[in-house]
């Protein structure tokens, strides 16, 4: 299984002139891999998919909190500090997903808890956030390049990691 968590975007990569587009597309994968997890009883694909829904929701949150949010904090300070705040708990369920047993039934309870509250949160960011964000008139490309930029860091550590990991 390719392990590129933005593989479910188009093979131009970043649409570095639409960031919110990127995002979207981020939430919309999330919510096919959540909706894989919870509607199998195949250990096999709970073993793939639960793993992968957290790496791929851990590089996001941290694209968002690095790049997204101190970028557009000033659109609306409140919708963001909120939106942090989400990311918190759900960094917490997160944690705690670490340490228990993939497919296990504490786990699979955990994931539909981390499933809701991912859920409500990219809702809240999508009808709230995002189209005061469109509506502020920022500079779109700069912040895409911004995020593209951390993005490409971020996968390059990783791959480093995961050399030293392997070797």
């Amino acid at each position: 299984m390719d392990m590129d968590p933005n593989e479910h975007r188009s093979q131009a990569g970043f649409p570095v002139d639409q960031p919110l587009e990127a995002l979207k597309a981020d939430h919309a994968f999330v919510k096919q891999l959540f909706e894989r997890y919870t509607t199998t009883q195949d250990k096999q694909v709970k073993e793939e998919a639960g793993p992968r829904i957290l790496e791929l929701l851990e590089m996001h949150a941290n694209l968002e909190e690095t790049v997204f949010y101190p970028a557009v904090h000033d659109v609306d300070a409140s919708l963001v500090d909120h939106s942090e705040q989400e990311h918190q708990e759900a960094r917490q369920m997160m944690e705690q997903l670490k340490g228990m047993q993939v497919g296990s039934p504490e786990y699979d309870q955990m994931m539909v808890q981390l499933r809701d509250s991912i859920m409500h949160h990219v809702q809240s960011e999508e009808q709230s956030l995002f189209p005061k964000v469109q509506q502020a008139g920022m500079d779109m490309t700069q912040l895409g390049v911004q995020m593209q930029a951390y993005e490409a860091s971020m996968v390059t550590s990783e791959a480093r990691a995961t050399d030293k990991r392997v070797s």
